[in-house]
Parts: structure tokens; C-alpha cells; sequence
């Protein structure tokens, strides 16, 4: 290696070489790396959705859901099985291992549910797609387009700027919401269809028959062949009413309109948009892995522009973009890397000459712009957590440089030439460095095997691994070359002004911690025990709630989310008239606030009526309010939720079935509890009473459930005349659901779009119990009947929707806490008080922990093995290069110490410690380990060299005090800016930054002033053992119990005996290495 080292040292040219291939292929990189919101990952999920129109929920889970479940237990790779049966629709989420080929299991799903046999055959085909990896990673838009409130013309405008969108290079997916689908719609005149006794399966057939395109064949002639058609389909209501059904005798052709009004109308759903208190379309925009999240961007912004400019009736607005989110993280993490950076080459000035530190800082921008070039390789983009990668190790990149460029300048500080200091100083410190890089490569390479709500570190792992082997070649290939110029090295017979300052007191705080050093080596025995009084402290701090502790941080919403749902069957005015009351108050808290601050702070509110996902209702008497607000310091969306929920009356409360204000936590709700049973009674009784008990616990509020009442329904029987007329329930209910919900007789392509031609009664034929109880059954003979008197009906109510969980049912009751700290507290509270209560009441159901604590818990368990797995392979490599268990035992000593001063940094930044905070300890394992290792080269260098035991721990220390304190300052400066980010944007990344800053800090302190007092503490430890172990008038002296005096021994009987083999013409000394 030194052969290889001096190369690069005599010829430059070589590491210029490297510097200009790998920056021109990362510059190159750089520029065209794709951006995205949240790293790209590869989703586990399968979606199977079912349609049967007119079904209810009951009907959907014994029809479809459970026959679709059965065949799933047959396929193998499936981890669980979540589904939703409600009305008219079965969504069934199917999550695969971690470790299966998503396309591999994509088409077993496909095959399994193929195989289904038995689903009902008004039942749609069902679709098995793969689900998305998460809103952060794959939305790039939301956009409003507002108009008229005409819904023929937004639809026009709406379908035709959804086209433009699909046509672009830059959109790849486009989601659209605002507006039913059309369809065309026959009204059957139940007067004149008995008048010309007809029926309804008459007129599905006539038009199925008979408005269609028909290819017959062709006729071959000598001269030409002509193909036989008829070209008859039309999607124009007048013509599907020229249709003929019938002739009368003599001659009148009976058409459908003789019997029905035909009109093209849109679907009789309740979904309305409004956007600031106009009519209005939404368009949400997805990212697929090959599109640019900036250039998605542009082209909308530039659409948006352009489309506003030449339409006056209509606007667009976009709502949220994803990219400028990005740019703000970009803006705010780029400001941070460029103080971090400044802050590094700052501290290397003060401690080095200003041309060395310069080249050492030099490995920052060569580490990062080299690591675009793999990134490109390896795929990852541009995104939150990539560029949070670069800020965390923007410290740490220096660190090997700052050891050999230190060493490489004290051998110079010695006499010697340039050139031969470059490569004695890289020489000397090679291993030492070398295995310190490596051994925070292990620590974070770990983080690649992640899996859960933590898989996203990955990413984050590569940018770190990436630019830490990059410094490596910097620093043993291109330093040693660039400090072996003598226009870096030069003498001067004395140093002025402020450098001369700066080596006074760089000098007067080596000699200060000298001084303390001996002070603490004298008493080593006793001062040994002050890490562990400061572990001691922290964790009485944690104890007594000084540090809190919670799954996740809970940064303020990207936007706020007011649902509400009345009971189900209750109609879409009362639904429209709360949310119009609450609109206006959250315009009144706008301009509150507005006045407040002096600055805009609601950037616009949107209004939907017919879903409220979130509390699992969707119809007429649900509806949803988005607010999106303008982003700053000062405004935080978690205050500005507690006050739209304050200004909502008790009354309009009192009268909502569900509601809640908040927003979307990325890991899950706070307190969230899954029941699984076979036994529905049993379930809902559960259900209610642990309900019962979070309202009763202080602290919890927003409690939902996804179970909830149903619509109002007619349960039918049949009365005995209806059994003697040879009428089955079939017959009569069959008749009826033509009328009321109707008959699908075919399907058109109008445009676009698919359209259903529906038979039906009217509106005003259907919107009464009278008008149920009067329409006629026809029987088989001819003869009509009223409902009431073939059929009797009970009112109930029926089921919302039914959840199934690995297809048992399942009910999930959700909450949210007023004090994020004790999210735990209320976990643990739930295990240890209702959970045994539970189980004696309700002994057929089962909780499981959802939400957070679920999420958590698995983060834990991947923390649990990532970071044993990184403790072991660094014992490994730590053992290896120091050649003893011993003291690789004794550099891991420090990661205690630095673990609980990243907790105790939590407290003092206001933070909670979390699970953010506890994956921040396995890199934080890695990079403590790099000064231990520098220190205890240094030790074993010195005992080689002939000093005693005491002198070696006091010179260690005291030589590598400014690299030490070096590596530190540039660790923690780095990632500072970071921490003093009050944006919401840095929220997420600033748990990890304080444990690996604070970490560092406390570590380091402890290190330099009682990593000497360690060894020599466990010298004396090894020499009690041995004496103990061996026997002995005295005990053995502590170089004799050293590992490098045994490996020193070793090494000269192995020289001796080489020696000797030569000598006697037997084993040469290349045999013995062999």
C-alpha cells in the first residue's frame, strides 16, 4: 500500500485525473437526477376491488369479499388480508412480505381471484391492481378547476383539461374528482307500460338488441369483397327512443318512447365540489417511478397560467404541489448544507493552516457530488431524505481527512520534506482511519435491511455509505498528494496577527487539557465511575419527565382536514348547511389570524359533500373541508385545528354522528386499537364498551370508529297471496329493483367516457313508501299485483360497511391525544387495564395495537436487529485491526455514554426522544467509534514506542486532543443549523440530527478526558483476573497484561523463527506467510 500511495504522492496528475472523472460524471448526474417528495419504494400491497351495483353490505361480504378471502389463504408470500365490504363495492387490501416479487405475487392474486367461482352475476369483473407506496412518494398535485355552476359545462372544460394533462410528456396519471359520471337514463311511464303490456326485461332486451354495431361477415366477389354491417349503436337519447319494440296489428310501432322519457343526466350520487365557495373539479396528480416531480411542476404551473389568461368564466387553481414542498426542504436543507459547510472549513482554519483545511474540506463537495454519480447507478432521486443524508454527514466526511492531514502536518512539524511527511503522516494513521470509516459504514450500511414505516432510511444509508467511501479515496489518494506541494507545506520563520493568536490559543487549550488529563490519570480509579454518574443522571431526567419519550413526532400538518357525517340515510341539505356554517367560521378564524399576524394565512378552503373517508363514511349525509395554509414559522396548523374545532357550536356537535379536525399523520393515529372476532355481537358490544372507556380517559379526543349505523332499510317478506300466485322473493324483489334501482341495459362510450343506460321509474315515482307500496308485479300468468298486497316490510337499520382483518370482522377505534409524550403512558395504560378486563367480558375478540404504536413496535424490532447486527460486525473489524477482543470491548465502551447524551440532548432542545431519534443511535454507533479508534491506535503506537502504561494514556489523549476535538466541532457544526430550524419542513429530520449531534458531543467530552482512565482502569481489572487466574507472589505489571505487548511477543518469536527455519535451509519467511 505505501508503494501504491507514494505513486499518487510523485505523480499528481493520477488524483487530478480521479477529481475530474468523478466530478464530471457526478456534475452530469446531478443535473439530471429526478426529483421526488419521499424515496421511491417498492410497494407490498395488492388492491382487488369489486363492484356490484345496488348490493348492500351484508350482501357484498357473503357474496364477494369472503369468497375472494377463501381463495387468497391459498396463495402463498400474503402477510394480511384487510377488506371493506359496504354498499355496492368490496375493497380488499392484500399485503405481501417484504422479501416476495410484488409482479410475481401481483399475478398469483390474479390467478387466485380468476378461479373465484360463484360471485354474483350482476357483479362487476374484479380488478386486481398494485396498490401505491404512499401519498409523500407518488402525489404530485392537487389542482381545482372552478366554473359555473353548471355541471355540463365543468365537465366539458374538466374532461378536456384532464386531456391536455394526459398528453403531456411531463403527467403520467390523473385522478379527477367534482362531478358524477354521465349516464342515460330511460324513465319508464309505469301507466303506459301497462297499457301496452309491456315489462322492463322487454325493453333491457329490445335496446341491448337493437342500438348496437353488428359485423355479419363478407361477401367475396370477382372483383371485390364487401363486409356485411350494421353500424345501428348510437349514444343520442332521441335515437335510443326510435327504437321499436313492437308492432300492434295494424301497423303502430310501439318505440321506447311511447313508454319512457330517455335523457342523458348525470348519476344520481351525492358529490359536490367546492373550491373557496365555487363549483369546482379536482384533479389530483400522481407520480409514477419514471416521472420528475419538478418538471410535473412546471408544466402545471405553466398550464395553469395560460389556461387562467384565456378562460374568464372558469379558474384554476393549484392547490398543493408537492414540488414546492420540495423546493422549500431543498431551499432549507441547502441553506443548512452551506452554514454546515462554511461553519467546517471555519473550525479547520482555526485549528490548521487555512490552505490545508482547505483541502480537507475539499473531500465535502468531491464525497457529494461523486456520490450523484452511484446515486444514478443505484437509482435513488433527489428528496427529503437523500439531501438530509448529506447534511448529516457533512461533518462526519471530514474526519478521516482531518486525521491525516493533522498527522501528515506533525511530521512535517518535525523536519521532514513534504512529500515524505504526506506519506509517512498517511502511512501511520492508514489502519486506524481506515477502520473507523469502515466501521460507520457498517452502522449505516444496516440501515439498507430496514423494513416498515422506517424503510425509507435506506435511501438515506446509501447517501451516507456513498460519500463516506468517496472520502476515503479523497483522503488516502488525493490529500496525501495535494499536501505534498510545498506551496501547502511551506515554512515561515514565525507566525503574526491572528494566526499567531489562534496557535496561542489552540496551544493554551492542549496544555489546559493536559493539565486536567493528569489530574484525572492520577485518580484514575476514582474518575473512572463519571460516565456512568452522567448515565445515572440522564436516565433520572427520563424518569422523573424532565426528557419525554414518544413513538413518533408529531410535526404540524402539511394541511388541516375537518370531516363530519349525520346519521346514514339522512339527506344531503342538512350535511350541505353544516359545512357551509363551518366554512364561514374558518373564513372568520382566517382573518382573525390575518389581523394577527399581519400576513395572509389561509390559502384557500375546499368543500366536498358525499365522503368523508377518514371516519369510513361516504354518501349524502357525510362531507369534508380541506384548509390549506400558507407556509411560515409562525403558523402552526395544529393551533389553527383547535380553534376551527372550538368555534364549531355543541349544538351542531351534539347532532353529528362522527367528526373530527386534524390532519394526516404520517405514521398512523395515536392511539389506534383493531378488534377481530368471528362473533358480530360480541364484536360491536367490545367495540362500544371500549369506546365507552377512551371517552372516559382524559386526555383523548377525536374518537372515531369504522364501524358505525347504516342506512335506514325495508327488510321484506312475502304474505302468503304471493306464494299462492307462484311468486318467489325473487320475483317480487327482482321487479321491484328494476324500478328503483334499476336495470342496466347496456354500456356506450360517449366520448371518453363509459355510459350506462339505465331503466328506471322517475324520480317523483320513487321517493315515497306509497310509491313502493303501489307499483305493480306482474305475475307469471300476466296478471298485476300491488307491492302491499303480495309483500310486508320492517324498517332497520343495516351496517355502514363490514371490515374484515385475515377474514375475521373487524372493528378499529381510533383517538387522538392532547400530549403527544404520552402516547405511550396511554398504550401502556391500555395493556395493563382494559386489555385483562376486555378479555374476561369479551373472550372471543382480539386487540391488536394499530396506528402508531403498531408502526412503532416494528420500527423497534428493525432497530433491535439493525443495530445488534452493526455492534457485531464492528466487534469484528475492531478485533481485527487491533488484533484483540479486549479493546475492541473497550472502544465500544463509549456507545452507552453517547446514547444517553442524545437523550439528554432531547431535553435540552425541547424534544421528545423517539423513534426517529433511537434509528439516529446506529449512526451515531458508527461515527463515536472513529475517534475511540484513533485514541487507542495512538495508545498501542506508543507502547510499541517504549512508553509506560500511565505515560501512553496521557500522550494518546494529549496528541490526539486536535484531531479529536476537531472531528467533533465539524460533526456537531454541521448538523446545528439543522437543529436551530424552527420550519415545519425540518420537524421530521430534527430528532435524528439532535442525536447524532449531541451524541458526538457528550461522547467526545467523556472520551478525551476519561477514555485514558478506562484503560488504565481495565489494565488493572486484566492484572486482578491474571493474578487471580495464575497466581503469584505479585501481580503482573500493566504493560505485561497489554494486548500489544503479547502481540509484540508474538511477532518477535514468529521473527525468531524464521530466522532460525532460513538458517537451517527449512521454512522460508514467504512460506510462513503463505
Amino acid at each position: 500500500m505505501r508503494k501504491f500511495i507514494s505513486f499518487f504522492i510523485k505523480y499528481p496528475i493520477w488524483s487530478n485525473a480521479i477529481i475530474i472523472i468523478i466530478l464530471g460524471f457526478g456534475l452530469l448526474s446531478m443535473f439530471t437526477m429526478r426529483h421526488s417528495f419521499f424515496p421511491e419504494m417498492e410497494t407490498t400491497m395488492l388492491k382487488i376491488w369489486v363492484t356490484y351495483p345496488g348490493a348492500s353490505p351484508q350482501e357484498m361480504e357473503e357474496g364477494v369479499t369472503t369468497k375472494i378471502e377463501e381463495a387468497l389463504k391459498n396463495v402463498s408470500g400474503i402477510d394480511e388480508v384487510v377488506s371493506t365490504s359496504s354498499e355496492n363495492f368490496s375493497d380488499i387490501s392484500v399485503y405481501c412480505y417484504t422479501d416476495e416479487d410484488i409482479d410475481e405475487m401481483l399475478t398469483k392474486v390474479k390467478n387466485a381471484v380468476d378461479a373465484v367461482n360463484g360471485l354474483p352475476a350482476a357483479s362487476e369483473q374484479p380488478r386486481v391492481v398494485k396498490g401505491t407506496s404512499g401519498r409523500m412518494s407518488t402525489t404530485a398535485s392537487y389542482i381545482s378547476l372552478s366554473g359555473p355552476d353548471d355541471l355540463n359545462r365543468l365537465k366539458e372544460v374538466g374532461d378536456q383539461v384532464e386531456r391536455d394533462f394526459l398528453n403531456s410528456s411531463a403527467i403520467s396519471s390523473v385522478e379527477k374528482y367534482g362531478y358524477p359520471n354521465k349516464e342515460i337514463v330511460v324513465e319508464i311511464r309505469e301507466s303506459d307500460l301497462q297499457r301496452y303490456s309491456l315489462t322492463f326485461n322487454q325493453l333491457v332486451q329490445s335496446i341491448s338488441m337493437n342500438n348496437l354495431d353488428f359485423s355479419a361477415g363478407l361477401i367475396k366477389t370477382s372483383e371485390e369483397q364487401m363486409y356485411i354491417r350494421s353500424m345501428s349503436r348510437s349514444t343520442d337519447p332521441e335515437d335510443i327512443g326510435n327504437i321499436v319494440l313492437y308492432a300492434q296489428p295494424d301497423g303502430q310501432k310501439i318505440k321506447v318512447a311511447d313508454v319512457a322519457n330517455v335523457f342523458l343526466d348525470f348519476e344520481e350520487t351525492t358529490s359536490r365540489s367546492y373550491v373557496n365557495k365555487k363549483r369546482s373539479v379536482t384533479y389530483l396528480i400522481r407520480k409514477l417511478p419514471n416521472d420528475d416531480l419538478s418538471k410535473i411542476a412546471g408544466f402545471t404551473e405553466n398550464y395553469v397560467e395560460e389556461f387562467n389568461r384565456n378562460n374568464e368564466d372558469f379558474e384554476m387553481k393549484i392547490m398543493f404541489q408537492f414540488s414546492e414542498m420540495l423546493d422549500d426542504r431543498i431551499e432549507l436543507l441547502g441553506v443548512n448544507l452551506f452554514f454546515g459547510l462554511l461553519l467546517v472549513v471555519l473550525v479547520l482554519s482555526l485549528f490548521l493552516r487555512i490552505r490545508l483545511s482547505l483541502w480537507v474540506a475539499f473531500g465535502i463537495p468531491f464525497s457529494f457530488i461523486g456520490m450523484f454519480a452511484l446515486g444514478a447507478i443505484y437509482g435513488i432521486t433527489v428528496n427529503m431524505i437523500s439531501l438530509f443524508g448529506m447534511i448529516m454527514v457533512i461533518g462526519i466526511l471530514v474526519d478521516d481527512g482531518i486525521v491525516i492531514a493533522e498527522n501528515i502536518y506533525s511530521h512535517y512539524e518535525r523536519g521532514k520534506s513534504p512529500m515524505l511527511a504526506a506519506l509517512d503522516g498517511t502511512m501511520e494513521v492508514m489502519s486506524s482511519v481506515f477502520t473507523s470509516v469502515i466501521t460507520t459504514i457498517v452502522a449505516f450500511g444496516f440501515l439498507f435491511f430496514v423494513e416498515g414505516a422506517m424503510a425509507f432510511m435506506a435511501e438515506m444509508a446509501f447517501v451516507v455509505v456513498a460519500c463516506l467511501l468517496l472520502s476515503l479515496v479523497e483522503a488516502f489518494l488525493i490529500l496525501p498528494s495535494h499536501l505534498s506541494n510545498e506551496w501547502v507545506l511551506s515554512r515561515k520563520k514565525r507566525t503574526r496577527g491572528l494566526r499567531q493568536g489562534l496557535e496561542k490559543g489552540i496551544e493554551w487549550l492542549r496544555n489546559g487539557y493536559a493539565w486536567i488529563l493528569r489530574g484525572i490519570i492520577k485518580r484514575y480509579r476514582a474518575w473512572v465511575f463519571f460516565p456512568f454518574l452522567f448515565i445515572l443522571v440522564t436516565v433520572i431526567l427520563q424518569m422523573s419527565g424532565y426528557i419525554g419519550w414518544t413513538w413518533f413526532e408529531s410535526p404540524p400538518f402539511d394541511s388541516i382536514t375537518l370531516e363530519a357525517s349525520f346519521k346514514p340515510g339522512e339527506t344531503d341539505d342538512q350535511t350541505e348547511e353544516f359545512l357551509w356554517y363551518a366554512h364561514n367560521k374558518i373564513d372568520s378564524i382566517g382573518l382573525l389570524m390575518e389581523q394577527e399576524l399581519g400576513k395572509k394565512v389561509i390559502s384557500y378552503v375546499s368543500l366536498n359533500i358525499g365522503s368523508a373517508s377518514g371516519l369510513g363514511e361516504g354518501g349524502p349525509h357525510a362531507g369534508t373541508i380541506r384548509v390549506s395554509t400558507e407556509s411560515a414559522d409562525d403558523i402552526d396548523t395544529r393551533s389553527i385545528a383547535n380553534r376551527i374545532k372550538e368555534s364549531i357550536s355543541l349544538e351542531w356537535q351534539n347532532r353529528l354522528q362522527k367528526f373530527s379536525v386534524g390532519g394526516e399523520e404520517q405514521f398512523g393515529k395515536p392511539i389506534s386499537i383493531s378488534l377481530v372476532s368471528e362473533d358480530s355481537d360480541q364484536l360491536s358490544e367490545c367495540a362500544q364498551w371500549l369506546r365507552n372507556e377512551f371517552e372516559n380517559m382524559d386526555g383523548l379526543n377525536d374518537i372515531v370508529d369504522n364501524s358505525g349505523i347504516g342506512n335506514r332499510e325495508l327488510q321484506v317478506t312475502l304474505k302468503p297471496k304471493a306464494r299462492l300466485l307462484g311468486l318467489s322473493l325473487n320475483d317480487v324483489l327482482g321487479q321491484t329493483r328494476q324500478g328503483f334501482f334499476g336495470a342496466e341495459a347496456q354500456r356506450l362510450i360517449l366520448g371518453r367516457d363509459e355510459v350506462k343506460v339505465w331503466i328506471r321509474y322517475p324520480k317523483s315515482g320513487r321517493s315515497s313508501l306509497a310509491d313502493l307500496d303501489n307499483i305493480m308485479i306482474k305475475t307469471n300468468s300476466g296478471q298485476l299485483f300491488p307491492f302491499h298486497e303480495l309483500a310486508e316490510y320492517t324498517i332497520k337499520r343495516g351496517k355502514v360497511e363490514i371490515n374484515h382483518l385475515d377474514g375475521k370482522q373487524e372493528i378499529e377505534i381510533s383517538a387522538d391525544v392532547l400530549d403527544a409524550s404520552k402516547i405511550g403512558e396511554y398504550s401502556s395504560s391500555i395493556y395493563a387495564d382494559l386489555v385483562p378486563e376486555m378479555e374476561q367480558k369479551f373472550p372471543d375478540v382480539d386487540l391488536n395495537m394499530r396506528g402508531q404504536s403498531e408502526e412503532g413496535m416494528e420500527s423497534l424490532y428493525w432497530f433491535m436487529i439493525a443495530f445488534g447486527a452493526s455492534i457485531v460486525m464492528m466487534m469484528i473489524i475492531l478485533s481485527l485491526n487491533f488484533r484483540s477482543f479486549y479493546q475492541a470491548k473497550l472502544i465500544l465502551m463509549v456507545i452507552p455514554v453517547g446514547f444517553y447524551g442524545a437523550v439528554l440532548g432531547h431535553g435540552i432542545e425541547g424534544f421528545k426522544f423517539s423513534t426517529l431519534g433511537l434509528f439516529g443511535v446506529i449512526a451515531l454507533a458508527g461515527v463515536l467509534v472513529n475517534d475511540s479508534v484513533v485514541m487507542l491506535d495512538t495508545y498501542n503506537r506508543l507502547l510499541r514506542e517504549g512508553l509506560d502504561v500511565k505515560k501512553a494514556a496521557y500522550e494518546c489523549g494529549k496528541q490526539r486532543f486536535r484531531p479529536v476535538i476537531l472531528t467533533t466541532i465539524t460533526t456537531v457544526a454541521g448538523l446545528y443549523p439543522l437543529i436551530l430550524e424552527n420550519s415545519f419542513q425540518a420537524q421530521f429530520l430534527v430528532p435524528m440530527a439532535i442525536t447524532i449531534a449531541y451524541g458526538v458531543f457528550f461522547g467526545t467530552i467523556i472520551l478525551i478526558f476519561f477514555f485514558p482512565a478506562l484503560i488504565l482502569f481495565f489494565a488493572d481489572m486484566k492484572r486482578s483476573r491474571w493474578w487471580l487466574w495464575r497466581g503469584g507472589k505479585y501481580p503482573p505489571t500493566r504493560i505485561e497484561v497489554e494486548p500489544v505487548t503479547k502481540i509484540m511477543k508474538r511477532e518477535l518469536e514468529m521473527s525468531d523463527l524464521i530466522q532460525s527455519s532460513n538458517g537451517n535451509g527449512g521454512i522460508t519467511k514467504e512460506e510462513l506467510h503463505g
